[in-house]
């Protein structure tokens, strides 16, 4: 009996130690999904810098258009959710990140979608919801 709790113990510290490293969290705990003062909005967050083939992910519960884009890429690396209750209920969707777009750059899903962003390119990215400011080409040197 030991053995098998110990077995399930360390199976547990694993996988939460995997979600960490992966940036695979439960988002209604992300201290970076604090609400802002863009109302047109029906999800804030920012995903922090995501690292060649890490992951961010953020589960869309109410209804509405979320616009976001990587500060990193400005102005062209941008996308839209949109979470309609008129597509059909998958509990995850995914995201690509390549050739510095989002992949699909437009999303419809049903509420309670986990969406997934994976960075599947050879430098850094990060997501936050928002349109960008006219001009600003974000911190990237090789814009």
């Amino acid at each position: 009996m030991l053995i098998s709790n110990q077995r399930s113990m360390l199976f547990t510290i694993f996988v939460s130690l995997f979600l960490i490293v992966t940036g695979c969290s439960d988002s209604s705990t992300d201290p970076n999904n604090e609400s802002s003062n863009n109302q047109n909005q029906s999800a804030n967050f920012s995903s922090g810098s995501i690292a060649p083939g890490e992951t961010y992910s953020y589960t869309f519960q109410e209804e509405g258009t979320v616009d976001y884009y990587c500060t990193i890429h400005t102005p062209d690396m941008t996308g839209k959710i949109t979470v309609t209750s008129n597509v059909e209920a998958v509990n995850r969707d995914t995201v690509s990140m390549e050739n510095n777009q989002f992949v699909p750059e437009n999303l419809e899903v049903a509420p309670n979608t986990e969406v997934v962003w994976v960075n599947n390119e050879d430098h850094n990215h990060d997501i936050q919801t928002g349109t960008p400011s006219s001009g600003d080409n974000g911190d990237d040197p090789n814009y």
